[in-house]
């Protein structure tokens, strides 16, 4: 076993592509409003239309004693 601390995997929500490049991607995450992330797209498969996850890593509070 390591002593890693635990983490925890929060779902923020769901975005569709809508734009691609070959440096980057565009998700639409309500109205008007894209957030674009560039990454080599040679070594993805993402499409125009695809539903991505969006979430983030938060650390696992210790447990408390009793006292």
């Amino acid at each position: 076993m390591t002593n890693k601390p635990l983490r925890a995997i929060l779902p923020l929500g769901k975005a569709r592509i809508v734009d691609r490049s070959p440096t980057s991607f565009k998700m639409a995450i309500g109205g008007s409003t894209t957030i674009e992330v560039g990454c080599n797209m040679s070594l993805y498969d993402i499409r125009d239309g695809d539903l991505l996850t969006l979430y983030t890593e938060v650390l696992i509070a210790p447990a408390k004693g009793n006292g």
